[in-house]
């Protein structure tokens, strides 16, 4: 019997990775060295010096042994000795990640043909549960954000303070802006930055008004506005109407995902 460890440090929560995981055909994909799959199958094949080699079929069989222990075992349906047996644990890690243990251990016959490879297989697993955990967290935070109403969750306190806990300030200046002439004078502002930041968060007060304003990739996503204790959400001509000397604030996010959008595990 001979067993190859492994990890990785996945760029994304625990739930997408074990979603990935628990996926046999999407985890499998990423096995080298296959030469055929079927339904419940797999076929291997290694060559040690071009003409000793090992080909087999497996029946792949999975279990979770708990929460964050998953194993899929690849029994031979030729030669009944022959065995992989692929043990994976995730874990949460600091700073929103995950980390994730492989182990795979294979028994039979021709162990010092299989050894050799082991490496490479555990580095592929992980590699694919990496790849593909990074693609659902990015779907899922795609998904979120159709659905939440930015404009609306600027005018919260806790909100506002998530993202300044998680930005930068990186200007703050006096601006004279003439009326209708709000939004193109902010834009101007902050042109250089749309490009280098995902999120960038104005806010801005004057006598008598104040407006916050949220950008996602270069996109404005949310407008918030308060004129003379007025309220108004998502209002680009309310925007347009406000004129005169601003104090104007300018931060960006530090992190990828937007608190309260895609919450990490330290929000």
């Amino acid at each position: 019997m001979i067993t190859h460890l492994a990890e990785e440090t996945v760029n994304t929560n625990s739930n997408n990775v074990i979603s990935v995981v628990k996926d046999a055909d999407t985890l499998l994909s990423y096995f080298p060295y296959q030469v055929e799959r079927g339904r419940n199958t797999i076929t291997l094949q290694f060559s040690r010096f071009f003409i000793l080699s090992l080909r087999d079929t497996f029946e792949v069989t999975f279990s979770q042994q708990s929460s964050l222990m998953f194993v899929y075992t690849l029994k031979s349906l030729i030669e009944k000795n022959n065995k992989f047996q692929i043990f994976i644990n995730v874990r949460d890690n600091k700073n929103s990640t995950s980390l994730v243990h492989l182990a795979i251990r294979y028994s039979g016959e021709k162990e010092w043909i299989v050894k050799r490879y082991l490496p490479d297989i555990a580095h592929s697993l992980l590699e694919g549960i990496s790849r593909e955990a990074k693609r659902a967290y990015e779907i899922e935070a795609q998904e979120k954000e159709k659905e939440f109403d930015y404009s609306r969750q600027l005018n919260k306190l806790s909100f506002v303070s998530k993202l300044l806990l998680k930005s930068r300030l990186i200007k703050s200046e006096g601006i004279s802006i003439p009326k209708g002439q709000m939004l193109d004078t902010i834009l101007s502002s902050i042109a250089d930055l749309l490009s280098k930041y995902k999120t960038i968060y104005v806010s801005s007060t004057s006598t008598s008004s104040s407006f916050r304003l949220l950008f996602i990739n270069g996109d404005l996503k949310g407008i918030y506005v308060n004129e003379n204790g007025k309220e108004y959400f998502s209002d680009e001509n309310i925007l347009s109407s406000l004129s005169g000397e601003f104090k104007v604030n300018v931060y960006v996010l530090l992190v990828p995902e937007i608190p309260g959008v895609v919450e990490d595990e330290n929000s």
